[in-house]
């Protein structure tokens, strides 16, 4: 998961990595805080024919179709907990901008060999493309501040669903996510973790933003969960002051779908 960087980060897959020193890659990281990527996600649902090996099959399939030289990275969510307020799966795509996306998008359909590769595999995981929503993504602390991802590319993933609270907005939550981050320079270290949020750009009476957290395993996080609980402090008041989110979170398996770096990067590979 060290492309990470390059990429932003969702449904059922594979990994990245790099051969760029940690140098190189933690001043990478700096010139990425604060910076706008556009990120989709669209509703994937596993079929008859799902399996690991099928999977697998289809992503290495999917990797040797005329993929858009303008994506920045795909990324799968696979849902982990009953609680989830939905349970199908995600998968994610990362754009520099919407003109980027929308353009790509109109090339894949009119693709015939994308089009078969979708037909062929839809018994082994079923997407729904058109019900694709953008969000503008953005880091708000170094992703390897707490050390690099597993070279596997699985990491752990807890979506927040997010709504401001009357008289609240984006300028409120960069003092929460502020004050945040100087919690996560006090805390504990469980492994690798990053955040980031993902601010509507669609009209939407429920969600402002999402907040994803990104661990190394489902047990890092729920280790990072209860340091929380048990002492936000400040931090936790002060996101509580500015938005109600959804508790608890959905929780995913996560997985690197795509790494430009390493195209045809599979899983076992």
């Amino acid at each position: 998961m060290k492309n990470i960087l390059t990429l932003t980060l969702v449904t059922l897959i594979a990994t990245s990595c790099s051969n760029n020193s940690m140098d190189a890659e933690a001043e990478v990281t700096f010139d990425l805080l604060g910076v706008s990527f556009y990120n989709e996600f669209f509703p994937c649902v596993g079929g008859a024919d799902y399996t690991p090996e099928n999977v697998t099959a289809m992503m290495k399939a999917w990797r040797a179709q005329n993929i858009s030289d303008d994506l920045l990275g795909a990324w799968g969510y696979a849902p982990a907990a009953d609680t989830n307020g939905q349970q199908n799966g995600w998968w994610e795509l990362s754009w520099e901008s919407k003109e980027q996306a929308d353009a790509a998008w109109a090339e894949w359909v009119a693709d015939e060999g994308a089009m078969a590769w979708a037909q062929e595999y839809e018994t082994v995981i079923a997407c729904d493309g058109e019900a694709r929503r953008g969000w503008v993504f953005q880091w708000h602390r170094d992703p390897y501040s707490y050390g690099e991802f597993p070279e596997s590319g699985e990491f752990f993933t807890e979506t927040f669903v997010c709504k401001f609270n009357e008289g609240k907005g984006e300028s409120d939550l960069t003092e929460s996510i502020s004050l945040f981050n100087t919690w996560l320079d006090n805390g504990e270290n469980y492994g690798s973790y990053a955040f980031g949020t993902y601010m509507t750009v669609e009209e939407d009476e429920n969600i402002d933003f999402l907040w994803l957290n990104f661990h190394e395993s489902a047990d890092s996080a729920a280790k990072g969960a209860a340091d929380w609980l048990a002492g936000g402090g400040e931090a936790a008041a002060s996101i509580a002051a500015t938005a109600t989110c959804s508790n608890p979170p959905d929780y995913y398996n996560s997985w690197t779908l795509y790494d430009p770096a390493r195209p045809q990067f599979s899983k076992g590979n």
